[in-house]
């Protein structure tokens, strides 16, 4: 059974390679597709629970900061790895306005308009990282929840528009992914509260 599950899965990306103009770039933009979701899923979760640990007044250490920062920085590589590809592969004429402008788009229009407000939204995320140290607790927080949105349209982007959205080890993936999440919001949100002034007033300096 696992031989013929790798078989078939192993001819469904040759058949679709072939059918590409270049099938390296192929390649490479469904594996950084794939890459960056599983970190963004990666990096959701641990501000769920970096989130969780600071408002229960759990220390958590500043490695755990780093490394939240860091799959983020690796989950914006990737995705921007995966539009370059994208504009580069000449089998569907994505140029770099389809992906900046959700209109018009040569390739299952919804599904990569999906794509392109994510994109947006990821960025907001990413730049408040940045200016962190500029912006009250409060608001760096808000704009944070911008995150779960991100998630959201990335895990419907995908399943509409992915070229391996029917393959079972994709929806294991994406089934995976939301469940974890899932159930992490909801771990948070019935957490008993901790110290809120406390977590409220830590405001980077």
């Amino acid at each position: 059974m696992n031989i013929l599950f790798v078989g078939g899965t192993a001819h469904t990306l040759a058949a679709a390679a072939q059918s590409t103009a270049s099938p390296a770039l192929w390649y490479i933009t469904r594996a950084a597709a794939v890459s960056a979701y599983l970190l963004l899923t990666l990096t959701v979760a641990l501000g769920i629970l970096r989130s969780l640990a600071r408002d229960l007044t759990i220390r958590a250490g500043w490695t755990l900061d780093e490394i939240h920062q860091f799959l983020a920085l690796l989950t914006g590589a990737f995705v921007l790895l995966h539009l370059g590809t994208l504009v580069l592969d000449p089998y569907i004429p994505f140029s770099l306005a389809n992906l900046i402008i959700p209109v018009a788009q040569p390739y299952r229009s919804f599904a990569t308009d999906l794509g392109v407000l994510a994109l947006y939204t990821l960025a907001v995320v990413l730049v408040s990282s940045w200016l962190r140290r500029r912006m009250s607790y409060r608001v760096w927080r808000g704009v944070h929840y911008a995150s779960f949105i991100t998630f959201f349209l990335v895990t419907l982007h995908g399943l509409l528009a992915g070229a391996d959205a029917a393959a079972p080890w994709m929806h294991a993936i994406y089934i995976g992914s939301a469940a974890a999440v899932v159930f992490l919001v909801f771990f948070r949100i019935l957490a008993p509260a901790g110290d809120k002034d406390a977590s409220s007033g830590q405001t980077a300096k």
